[in-house]
């Protein structure tokens, strides 16, 4: 029975001896000329407006201002968000200019694209949009107001 362990071990160690210096990768073949990620462009669009905050209150340091253009076409589904931005300092403003930039590709001829805004202070939803704005499709890019209610 030990005799049979040896020899099951010598046999192994021998295996894995022979597999131990083969390590050379294969060559590679490297092709001339440039990528065709280099050859593609990306092309941006931008919206941009105003979120103008309804009622005026002291905002402490701690904020979360969000902007949103998302896809709503599918009602059974969630919106697939296009672009976001965060916003941490109002300085107490109560109309604050943003600009979202997005993948034209993305945005599909049929769908409803649509902008809202939420403002968190410390972590505690206060602000939303009561509706959101629909954008894009419908030719709006610029001056798009939104206006922030109370969240309660």
């Amino acid at each position: 029975m030990t005799l049979h362990r040896y020899m099951i071990s010598l046999l192994m160690l021998i295996f894995l001896a022979g597999c131990e210096g083969n390590n050379a990768s294969p060559p590679e073949k490297r092709v001339k000329g440039k990528s065709s990620h280099e050859n593609q462009k990306v092309d941006i669009g931008t919206i941009s407006g105003n979120i103008i905050i309804g009622k005026s209150m002291g905002l402490s340091e701690n904020v979360d201002l969000t902007v949103t253009m998302s896809d709503n076409s599918f009602v059974e589904l969630p919106a697939l968000i296009l672009s976001q931005k965060h916003y941490t300092s109002l300085d107490n403003q109560v109309t604050i200019p943003y600009e979202l930039t997005y993948h034209k590709d993305e945005i599909r001829s049929q769908a409803k694209i649509t902008v809202s805004a939420t403002l968190y202070v410390d972590g505690k939803l206060i602000y939303i949009t009561d509706s959101p704005t629909e954008v894009i499709n419908n030719g709006i890019y610029k001056n798009i107001d939104l206006l922030l209610v109370p969240a309660n």
